[in-house]
């Protein structure tokens, strides 16, 4: 059923008439009042259907069709809540209807409901009226609930029913762009230009395709071809226009001189216009963490994809880091520990906190070159790139710290924290003055090559000035003042005075630490937007 009533004409008002005559002379036919119904929106009277739908449900609420039919009706006049509801309403009665699964779908998708709408049009293009539309549809939901594989093969199956359409090409095309299938990408826009030489949008896609790359010469020169091809058509003008000064920005092209040609201005520190998207504060953190949740996941294919043990090796290689050197210290050492009853406990409840605060800090400096393509997507944020590599190496130290743990607690010694809040508050602080560091690290990388060298070499000075094989309280005094200068050293020692009850350090100073979780975070991000322009064209 169309989306709005069509404009009344003679003939439809008639024969509303004479449908609304017969259900009223038969008001317990169920069929009758929902032909008049029918006849009533086909005439324009949206109220009228609406009420005839309603008795119709009314007469039988177990009928299927009605519920259906109704909330096509209510859809239709606006009551979104209601129609999603008797769409509902219909599916249960009759599970095997697809055509109620593709409206259940559609109003689903209408309500930003992606997974429950994709699960409904994915019952309804596996029946024999599935059209090449609906797989089109069901592509925009797939990627809009961050199923990207699943909307790639949606997408093709589209082109497949119907490979003379541009705009199913265009948008599987997107989609490959997406995932870095770039070749695939190429070879849908060239099908599209083929079809079509001159049509704007299949060359503003080459474009951003091109720009995706790092080719900017080729995007630049598409993007200006796409928009000669524009035309007087306002809004693919006013799209090739927008993505043209922002490729042009990426290339530094300056303004140009002929005031009849376009003009390009640099874009401005803060962010591409296009980044932004419209819509209540919701919506754009869901929209960020789509985007931080796609960046997670193109990384570790990135990284481990080309293996056969994938991300299982991101987890296992940090393992056999703490395992190696635990067990090499506890080898050279036979003195008792510090703390609890098992110096390889000892050092790894150092050793595992340590590591999370450099991996993440030091693995943010790659964001300044190899999340370049990345950054050259219009809707992704150098941001989006340092949250999504901090989630993601918290998450991979988090499984190594339970595997390490839980294989302690098996073996007979203590897996468990005696106070879970302390030491979650430690692996928890250190986390976030990792960001902190980890994004003036990405500021300090950009501005100076050289700065991933004496990163690494002060990394290697922390190795053996936070505490990890000692305590701070065997130190002299002296020496003790200066460690405690260290937030690291302050983190672990947060960490190991919730893992062992016995262990209550004096120095032990949570506000310092907080204060330099703080003032990293503010000054890095700061720095990071007041020079997002200038890093982006170093890197």
């Amino acid at each position: 059923m169309s989306a709005d009533p069509e404009p009344q004409a003679p003939d439809a008002a008639a024969r509303a008439r004479d449908a609304v005559a017969a259900a009223e002379g038969r008001p317990a036919d169920i069929p009758l009042q929902l032909h008049a119904a029918e006849a009533l929106f086909r005439a324009g009277d949206a109220a009228g259907a609406v009420a005839f739908g309603q008795k119709a449900v009314a007469l039988d609420p177990g009928h299927a069709r009605a519920a259906r039919v109704l909330s096509g009706l209510l859809a239709a006049a606006g009551d979104a809540d209601a129609a999603v509801r008797l769409a509902r309403e219909a599916v249960r009665l009759d599970p095997a209807n697809t055509e109620a699964r593709l409206h259940l779908g559609a109003l689903l998708a209408g309500r930003r409901r992606w997974r429950e709408a994709a699960a409904h049009l994915a019952v309804h293009v596996e029946s024999a009226s599935a059209t090449a539309p609906v797989w089109r549809l069901l592509a925009s939901v797939l990627h809009q609930g961050g199923q990207d594989a699943r909307a790639t093969e949606a997408a093709a199956r589209a082109v497949e029913a119907e490979p003379t359409q541009i705009e199913y090409r265009l948008h599987l095309a997107s989609l490959l762009c997406a995932r870095g299938m770039f070749a695939d990408a190429a070879a849908q826009l060239a099908a599209a230009q083929a079809l079509e030489p001159d049509n704007p949008m299949v060359l503003r896609m080459q474009s951003g395709s091109l720009a995706e790359q790092g080719r900017l010469s080729e995007a630049l020169s598409a993007a200006e071809r796409a928009l000669e091809l524009a035309g007087e058509d306002a809004d693919h003008r006013a799209d090739c226009r927008a993505h043209l000064a922002y490729v042009a920005g990426l290339c530094q092209v300056p303004v140009a001189a002929d005031p009849g040609r376009w003009q390009v201005r640099p874009p401005r520190p803060s962010s591409c216009p296009s980044s932004r998207h419209p819509g209540s504060l919701w919506q754009d953190v869901a929209t960020r963490w789509r985007v931080i949740y796609a960046i997670m996941l193109r990384d570790i294919r990135t990284r481990f994809g080309h293996t056969r043990l994938g991300y299982f090796w991101a987890i296992m290689e940090p393992i056999g880091h703490l395992m190696t050197l635990g067990t090499v210290f506890y080898a050279l050492n036979h003195a008792p520990p510090p703390l609890g009853n098992n110096l390889f406990l000892y050092y790894i409840t150092g050793l595992v906190p340590f590591l999370m605060f450099s991996h993440v800090s030091h693995d943010m400096m790659g964001v300044a070159e190899g999340g370049n393509a990345m950054l050259q997507v219009p809707i992704v944020r150098r941001t989006d790139v340092i949250v999504a590599h901090a989630i993601r190496q918290l998450a991979t130290e988090l499984v190594v710290g339970i595997i390490i743990f839980s294989t302690a607690g098996v073996l007979g010694f203590q897996g468990l924290p005696a106070d879970p809040v302390a030491a979650a508050a430690g692996v928890l602080l250190l986390w976030l003055l990792a960001i902190g560091v980890g994004v003036v690290n990405v500021v300090l990388s950009g501005l100076f090559p050289s700065y991933d060298t004496f990163y690494a070499a002060l990394i290697r000075l922390l190795y053996f000035a936070s505490g990890i094989y000692y305590s701070p309280i065997t130190m002299p005094d002296m020496v003790r003042r200066w460690l405690l200068w260290n937030p690291v050293l302050q983190g672990i020692d947060l960490f190991r005075s919730g893992f062992f009850s016995q262990y209550e350090p004096h120095w032990l100073d949570v506000e310092y630490l907080l204060a330099w979780v703080v003032a990293s975070i503010g000054i890095g991000f700061a720095a990071e937007r007041a020079l997002r322009f200038h890093l982006a064209v170093r890197a």
